[in-house]
């Protein structure tokens, strides 16, 4: 475990004086600074629907479609096309280590820019009535999607030696995982593969569900569940190269 959190606080050093990551926190703040104050001005005002309209939007899930890959493509893919992959082996830590310590750091990180947020909405208790309970549960739906997001761009970055390629390759997995809810479409109320398609949906969880202040824990088991899946087969395919 030590040598986990050796690695991802290594990797989250190395974030955090890359310009490109710099870059990206800017980009991030500017456009989701500039979401919120037209959301404020969507609503109205209205605070209670201040949330869902901030969280549910199309600019928010290009954050979260885009975010992930765009940290997480050089997790791996860079080290492979170095060749410190096989250095850092050496070191004695193992395959699950590395995939587990890449993700950790990739996620800290991702995390970290949602957080840079909540000082606008500390702003916003000055002049009314935040609803911290909501508030919370939507940004714990950002850190569940985020962790399986981020898994899949772990994934793709040991599938190849090309940042931008995983890059793609993630953003591919991802908007599959967004687009499932726009089968919703195809039945009815009640029909059992609505269910289903409900069950998969990362819109469903975020804006009927989690930003209106509902915790479901079958959400928690999904994301959960679907994080270790794709952690599982990243270190599968790191364990391939020895073969």
């Amino acid at each position: 475990m030590m040598r986990v959190v050796i690695l991802a606080r290594r990797e989250l050093l190395s974030l955090f004086v890359s310009p490109v990551a710099w870059t990206i926190t800017f980009v991030f703040l500017l456009v989701m600074g500039v979401t919120f104050h037209l959301s404020l001005l969507a609503v109205d005002g209205d605070l209670k629907q201040l949330v869902a309209a901030t969280y549910s939007g199309l600019v928010f899930w290009f954050m979260m479609l885009m975010l992930p890959p765009l940290i997480s493509m050089r997790s791996v893919a860079e080290e492979k096309r170095s060749g410190s992959l096989e250095m850092l082996i050496t070191t004695g830590i193992s395959d699950t280590q590395v995939v587990v310590g890449k993700w950790l750091s990739t996620w800290c990180f991702f995390l970290f820019l949602w957080v840079c947020l909540l000082p606008l909405w500390s702003l916003l208790t000055t002049v009314g009535q935040v609803d911290w309970g909501v508030l919370m549960s939507a940004h714990l739906g950002v850190a569940l999607i985020g962790a399986g997001f981020c898994a899949s761009g772990i994934l793709a970055s040991t599938l190849t030696s090309h940042p931008l390629a995983s890059a793609g390759l993630a953003t591919a997995i991802n908007l599959g995982l967004f687009l499932v809810h726009w089968l919703s479409f195809l039945y009815q109320p009640g029909d059992l593969q609505l269910r289903w398609v409900e069950h998969f949906s990362a819109v469903h969880h975020i804006r009927d569900e989690l930003t209106r202040g509902i915790v479901d824990l079958r959400v928690i088991i999904w994301w959960s569940s679907f994080t270790f899946l794709m952690l599982f087969l990243s270190t599968k395919v790191l364990e391939r190269r020895r073969w």
